[in-house]
């Protein structure tokens, strides 16, 4: 175990090393290239309001969750996931990210088979008449 933490700190270490050698101008530029991304591509503030909206699940997933005294993974959690994942999907297609859009797609998936199984178990917890 202490051999395992040993070679996870030397590549945590020496890829450090590699950042702090990094080229300023090359720093520079990038950060230059994504300020203009902000202010030419509209798309990027689709992108962002996409992740946005992504992470909101997580405060209300947290203030549920304080509130029980517990952890809780409220139905909202799922519709946020499915309109933020949605967003970013459209991003992802538009930008043609085949990475991002993959991801979302599966995530997508998941995110509506978790509502599938949330509204079917309430279907059986309260069976409608005969």
């Amino acid at each position: 175990m202490v051999a395992g933490l040993d070679i996870l700190s030397e590549v945590v270490i020496s890829k450090w090393a590699l950042l702090s050698q990094a080229d300023v101008e090359t720093t520079k530029n990038s950060l230059q290239i994504i300020w203009e991304k902000l202010h030419t591509d509209h798309w990027v503030w689709v992108g962002y309001g996409g992740q946005a909206i992504f992470f909101s699940r997580w405060i209300v997933q947290w203030i549920v969750s304080e509130k029980a005294g517990k952890s809780e993974i409220p139905l909202a959690f799922w519709w946020i996931s499915i309109t933020g994942g949605s967003i970013t999907l459209l991003y992802a297609y538009v930008k043609a990210e085949p990475v991002l859009f993959l991801g979302q797609i599966l995530a997508l998936v998941m995110y509506t088979r978790n509502l599938m199984l949330v509204y079917r178990e309430r279907a059986s917890d309260h069976p409608s008449g005969p």
